[in-house]
């Protein structure tokens, strides 16, 4: 991935409901043009460097020594899941936090985690 801009890089962690709303196949439709559109306008402003939605099952968490403990999920008792990503470019957290607010998935009861990702 090259970098358009000398400006620092954050991840949106897209979370969202366990229990996630029963689209039907046009609400469906209508909620992805939502995501669609938002993305549209971070690449036309060259804002937008990668992102994608994640699959719900399966999954496996791993812990412990090297890994050694491992573990099925998203799980049951969960709140909430993480449903994807996005990397982005922004002057600042605020900038970056601004274009956040801008998210589909709010509608829907979601939330977005604003990381900084560390240069290496």
């Amino acid at each position: 991935m090259s970098k358009k801009s000398s400006s620092p890089t954050y991840m949106f962690v897209f979370r969202e409901p366990a229990k996630a709303p029963d689209f039907s196949p046009e609400q469906m439709q209508s909620y992805f043009g939502l995501w669609m559109s938002w993305v549209a306008v971070m690449k036309k402003k060259g804002q937008y460097l990668a992102g994608d939605p994640l699959e719900v099952t399966p999954a496996k968490v791993l812990r412990g020594p090297r890994g050694a403990k491992i573990t099925d999920g998203p799980f049951a008792e969960a709140k909430e899941i993480v449903g994807g990503y996005m990397l982005i470019t922004a002057k600042t957290m605020a900038a970056a936090a601004k274009i956040a607010k801008d998210c589909p998935g709010y509608t829907v009861g979601g939330s977005v985690e604003v990381r900084q990702v560390m240069p290496m």
